[in-house]
């Protein structure tokens, strides 16, 4: 495709997650030979799923969208740390919330700056995605010349 295409290094994209548990109290530390280890806490669930997206030159990294269990959290709030917030009742990823992302953010993001580079006006953009069984259909993911490609399974990490 990337060579039937034409494609260059600013028009290819790969967009990935993870999830991080930040309440979480370590079960294994550095210690003493007399010191024990915590009995009694409850492991805390509590995680944030992070989407970051960035093109194969590395010059377009997207804003990074957090999926937390409430939308506008206290610790985002912040012009330093530009997120885009959205939330569920498991602070994962869903259907719902990468199509939004897609459509609403990827999208503009990538086309404003395949103008400013100076791609010709039939520019197309690809972006690449692993088997997240969240992420909607790849005949789904289809706007203003962008698509969506998975790639087979067990490829990636």
């Amino acid at each position: 495709v990337i060579t039937y295409e034409n494609l260059k290094p600013e028009q290819i994209y790969n967009a990935d997650k993870t999830s991080m548990f930040w309440c979480y109290c370590l079960r294994k530390t550095l210690s003493t030979a007399d010191e024990t280890a915590p009995i009694g806490i409850k492991d805390a669930k509590d995680s944030v799923t992070v989407l970051g997206c960035t093109n194969v030159a590395g010059r377009n990294k997207g804003t990074l969208s957090g999926i937390g269990k409430i939308l506008h959290p206290p610790c985002l709030r912040s012009e330093f740390l530009p997120v885009h917030c959205y939330a569920n009742k498991k602070a994962w990823i869903t259907r719902d919330i990468f199509s939004d992302w897609f459509h609403n953010d990827f999208v503009q993001v990538t086309c404003a700056h395949c103008r400013e580079t100076g791609l010709d006006d039939d520019y197309k953009i690809l972006l690449f995605l692993n088997n997240c069984s969240a992420y909607p259909p790849a005949n789904i993911l289809i706007k203003n010349n962008v698509y969506a490609m998975y790639f087979p399974p067990n490829v990636t990490l």
